[in-house]
């Protein structure tokens, strides 16, 4: 069901298919049920904790672990190789199922955007061709050119959330130690003079317009890093540049663009991507979910607490120097139909345990001091000789298909 899928997301890329032919063959491959949303995180400001990792720790593995019992993990294996793969194979059939209802929604995601941007398309080839008709005093827009606008808003101290969307543009926001937005827009607008402006709504902040009267919307922000607490952030057909802010709760999607997120810090973070080059650094988060189709993600220094990394039809690489925040991480990698590879620090106070599944491809460990509990080149199940006495322990579910995994 889920290579259906992707090769009718492949033929919409490749212009074999429209956005409509598209959804109907969606739509026709089969009812899949709806991947539940992140867990409920805290809202009251920046001393709350989440309640709730965005992934149940349950994802890692063939055995029980229980997040309130000091990283205690208890093993189900007492027999040999059949059933330790057994019980991976179930673990590995559940993720599939999982994961369908996420190529769905990017499959939705992809029509739905795709035939939004076709529709918007005729509206600018209406506009162009009844030029003549429009004012040309218009301050901007009339002509059909890029036009500035800056803004400037003051924010209060006290809980806040903050709103900002690109539209056929990029979008650059950076956390500064100040108390005041400020934002460079530029814009070539549909028709007219539409409106746009920089507003606040109690403790809401966000760049008001309708994306309908607007060919593009380019944002280039600064704002202060450690006053908001929800921070929502998004475009398509642009890039994607966020640095150095803090949040309880960061969002971050775009479409159609390169994304770069650094120096960030939440408790809770999720970033979603198409067709894209994606870049993590230096991330600080209790819990995590980062995904991608249609490109690879590149990661430093993701110190993560949680952490989901996914991608389709994209390369995962995960560099680490240290893990240095958390005494327990907890960590799911997936990919498919590209390489996973990840290059781990070794101290003798950190202890790994990873379970690893290589569909049509092989896995290389080369972590020392390690005890394999089955060691094959698709499977393994390995722990670091003392981890059970390690005060920092990692655990890593990690599965990727048609391509290599790689520990290093």
């Amino acid at each position: 069901m889920a290579n259906e899928k992707l090769v009718i997301l492949k033929m919409l890329e490749e212009g074999k298919i429209t956005a409509e032919e598209a959804s109907r063959l969606l739509e026709a491959s089969g009812p899949t049920a709806r991947p539940s949303g992140p867990p409920p995180t805290g809202t009251t400001g920046h001393s709350a904790r989440a309640s709730e990792a965005p992934r149940s720790n349950g994802q890692y593995s063939a055995g029980t672990y229980n997040s309130g019992d000091s990283g205690a993990y208890s093993s189900p294996r007492s027999g040999g190789l059949e059933d330790f793969a057994g019980d991976l194979g179930r673990r590995f059939e559940s993720f599939a199922r999982d994961m369908e209802p996420k190529f769905q929604k990017f499959g939705e995601v992809v029509v739905e955007k795709t035939a939004n941007f076709a529709d918007r398309i005729s509206k600018s080839i209406d506009d162009h061709i009844n030029s003549d008709t429009r004012s040309s005093s218009a301050p901007y827009g009339g002509a059909g050119g890029d036009f500035e606008k800056r803004f400037e808003l003051n924010v209060s101290s006290g809980y806040n959330e903050l709103s900002l969307a690109a539209h056929n543009g990029n979008l650059l926001v950076h956390g500064y130690n100040g108390d005041k937005i400020t934002a460079s827009v530029q814009i070539q607008s549909a028709h007219g003079n539409p409106p746009i402006e920089l507003m606040r709504l109690g403790n809401r902040y966000f760049l008001n317009y309708d994306s309908d009267n607007f060919k593009k919307v380019t944002v280039d922000a600064y704002i202060p890093e450690n006053l908001f607490n929800i921070i929502n952030l998004s475009t398509v057909n642009g890039n994607v540049d966020i640095s150095t802010l803090s949040a309880d709760n960061i969002s971050v999607n775009n479409m159609n663009g390169n994304v770069k997120l650094q120096s960030l810090n939440a408790k809770f973070l999720k970033a979603e991507s198409t067709n894209a080059n994606m870049t993590v650094n230096y991330l600080h988060a209790d819990n995590a979910q980062i995904e991608n189709v249609n490109g690879p993600i590149q990661t430093l220094d993701l110190d993560c607490a949680n952490l989901m990394l996914s991608s389709v039809n994209g390369s995962i690489t995960i560099n680490m120097s240290q893990f240095e925040s958390f005494s327990e991480y907890v960590w799911n990698v997936e990919s498919s139909n590209a390489k996973v590879a990840l290059n781990l620090p070794t101290s003798p106070g950190l202890g790994y345990h990873l379970k690893g599944h290589a569909s049509l491809g092989k896995i290389h460990v080369g972590l020392t001091n390690m005890n394999y509990i089955v060691n094959s080149s698709t499977m393994t199940e390995a722990k670091s000789i003392n981890f059970d006495s390690c005060p920092k322990k990692v655990k890593l579910a990690l599965e990727t298909s048609n391509a290599a995994l790689q520990i290093n």
